[in-house]
């Protein structure tokens, strides 16, 4: 189906029915997902309409007034959410018929996914219903939307505060994964969607409708498998033009299809087909979660680099030589520094124990605030280099004064933020030591600061995998954007 304005109401809504309660749920119970954790997960993201639990064995439910059907709710309803058994179902769809309800999120799962011929016609019933009744299905089988700012949600504990990114997410699982594990890389979400099985509404519909959001600005996804493939195909390439999209595309391999047929029924699609959608439609790859985050954080926060060329600053000498082979690896250039820079370098950075080549060994310039700078001032302005990759030695770092310390830090935060040169500057923290006040740091480090709108990431891999990623995702919008006679 198109986008439907009027499923607009789900994603802010004012009522909701929750059907499929326990008529002796508990405030706080907690068994697993579905159920009584749909109204707790509201409470706790302080959604401020109204909940209705519909049970027709109660009339009061964690201590709102029960009713027996959607139908005998006393006022107009924006959004169902429904976790009765699959069996169940159709009976429920009707009476959210009768009751004008059509905006509904289904939990419910047990249909093709289990591979029982009567759970998969079961599957075209629900179907024929939600034709017939104009029924715009979230699901089934799926956790539904994550709306901070209209304060709804299915998971525990899920952040309150709205951000840039959306996440359209075929699983239920990595939607709650990603909304927590997002804030350590100082994600804050827009709208994100788990949509499961998907009789009525597909991640082609949803992209339509993010496609136009004003509150998105970049756009993640995870499928398992797709129903147009050549409307995705063109949504993405048209969307990402303005709006980043990350895909990550499961079920590739010959074991991941059988898997995506166990969980969502979904046809997966074979790899080679995959590849020559990201290369014409310059969507960009990623094969895990943790990647997602990174390449989130580095579209949000890390400049269009002028090129893939890239200097490393720190660590020691045999930890620089295996940098270079990761920068390659990765799909970066890793040149030498003018000659005119390394004599510079040299003028205050000592021979014995030092490179000044790229990868550069200098480790020490960040127990000094004046070399450092002096540092990245020649680095970034080097006509060889177009991005900076920072590896403090946080034993060097904490090693001196607290004050001198937070100088440091303090110094390569602005510089992340604000490179004057125009060349991306991001950070690597690492610790050779088991000491509790430098681990401490570290991790305080890692999660403070891209919430602060600085890139960090775990790992020089990480880097430098999203580094290239951010400048194929440029190079690419600029190519498809020549092709046809558009200024980038």
């Amino acid at each position: 189906m198109a986008w439907d304005p009027a499923l607009e109401t789900a994603f802010h809504p004012k009522v909701v029915a929750m059907v499929g309660i326990s008529s002796n749920a508990q405030p706080g119970m907690r068994r697993g997902p579905g159920g009584a954790n749909f109204i707790t997960s509201y409470e706790q993201l302080g959604f401020k309409g109204r909940i209705h639990p519909v049970n027709p064995k109660a009339t009061e439910i964690m201590g709102r007034k029960a009713y027996p059907t959607v139908t005998s709710i006393p006022e107009a309803v924006d959004l169902v959410v429904v976790s009765v058994p699959a069996q169940a179902l159709p009976e429920v769809l009707e009476d959210c018929i009768t009751a004008n309800a059509k905006n509904i999120h289904v939990f419910t799962a047990g249909f093709e996914e289990t591979g029982e011929e009567e759970r998969i016609e079961l599957g075209h019933r629900v179907r024929e219903i939600a034709e017939r009744g104009g029924l715009r299905i979230i699901g089934p089988n799926c956790m539904g939307l994550y709306v901070p700012e209209a304060r709804i949600g299915s998971f525990d504990r899920l952040p309150t505060e709205s951000g840039p990114v959306a996440f359209i997410s075929q699983s239920g699982g990595h939607l709650n994964w990603f909304s927590h594990y997002g804030q350590n890389y100082g994600i804050r979400f827009s709208k994100a969607i788990s949509f499961g099985n998907a009789y009525v509404i597909d991640s082609t519909d949803y992209l339509e409708y993010l496609a136009t959001d004003p509150e998105t600005r970049i756009i993640c996804m995870y499928l398992e498998g797709v129903k147009d493939g050549r409307k995705l195909l063109r949504q993405v390439r048209a969307i990402n033009r303005t709006k980043p999209v990350i895909l990550w595309k499961a079920g590739l391999t010959e074991d991941g299809t059988r898997a995506v047929a166990s969980h969502t029924a979904s046809l997966a699609g074979q790899e080679a087909i995959w590849r020559g959608f990201f290369t014409q439609t310059g969507a960009v790859p990623v094969e895990s979660l943790e990647e997602m985050a990174e390449m989130a954080m580095t579209l949000l926060y890390v400049k269009e680099p002028p090129g893939k060329r890239v200097s490393v600053i720190g660590l020691g000498g045999g930890t620089s030589v295996a940098s270079a082979d990761v920068c390659n690896r990765e799909g970066l250039d890793v040149p030498a520094l003018t000659v005119e820079t390394q004599t510079e370098l040299k003028k205050f950075i000592p021979i014995a124990g030092s490179s000044v080549r790229n990868p550069l060994d200098t480790g020490l310039v960040f127990r000094n605030i004046d070399d450092l700078q002096r540092e990245v001032e020649l680095v970034t302005t080097d006509p060889n280099i177009d991005m900076l990759i920072m590896r403090p030695h946080l034993d060097m770092v904490s090693s001196g004064n607290s004050e001198d310390a937070s100088k440091v830090i303090d110094y390569l935060v602005n510089i992340c933020r604000n490179n004057p040169h125009g060349k991306p500057v991001v950070l690597v923290f690492h610790s050779f030591s088991n000491d509790p006040q430098e681990f401490e740091l570290r991790s305080r480090l890692q999660v403070e600061l891209p919430c602060k709108g600085i890139p960090v990431y775990y790992s020089l891999n990480a880097a430098c995998r999203a580094l290239f990623r951010l400048y194929e995702y440029y190079r690419l919008q600029k190519e498809l954007a020549a092709e046809k006679g558009i200024m980038p």
